[in-house]
């Protein structure tokens, strides 16, 4: 084969990788945008398919662990706040006896399977039949009085922690 052949048939199968590459770059596209729908508000995630059943309906659950000093700071706000949430954990729910600031601890492994692929704390509004209607996984504790306050919790006392709270998030 000559050098300028070889040189052609090298150029051709590079050509052909890069378009298999363009390829798969649009196909990967395409599933985003399949996840990502267009709201009022403008893009948001679509909603979480999650469900914790019937033993969680209609209740705001905080996934939590006591290692999480984040986690600790939400479910204190959380109970100031005086948030008719639950806590669910993997731990024993003695480990929550004094950090639980009197909300009520559910401690259910095979539930917080399905949420541990998520990084706690994440705070969830479930429906009636225990399908996650809305999500949030705060990095602030204000968050925690934006989600509130748009989910249509009652709330009693406390001050919301930061002025311009309404900036922060968009749920």
């Amino acid at each position: 084969m000559t050098p300028s052949a070889a040189f052609a048939v090298l150029t051709w199968a590079a050509i052909i990788l890069l378009f298999f590459g363009l390829a798969a770059v649009l196909r990967e596209v395409r599933l985003l945008r399949a996840t990502v729908t267009r709201g009022g508000d403008g893009f948001v995630a679509a909603p979480p398919d999650l469900v914790l059943g019937p033993r969680f309906a209609d209740r705001i659950v905080a996934a939590v662990d006591s290692g999480c000093p984040l986690c600790l700071t939400v479910v204190e706000r959380l109970a100031g706040l005086g948030a008719e949430a639950t806590l669910l954990t993997h731990e024993p729910s003695t480990t929550w006896a004094e950090s639980a600031h009197g909300l009520p601890v559910i401690s259910d492994g095979e539930v917080w399977r399905s949420v541990s692929h998520l990084s706690p704390p994440v705070l969830m509004l479930l429906d009636g039949t225990g399908r996650v209607r809305r999500m949030l996984l705060p990095v602030r504790v204000a968050e925690v009085d934006t989600a509130l306050a748009g989910w249509g919790r009652p709330k009693e006392g406390g001050d919301t922690g930061d002025a311009g709270v309404g900036a922060h998030s968009r749920l």
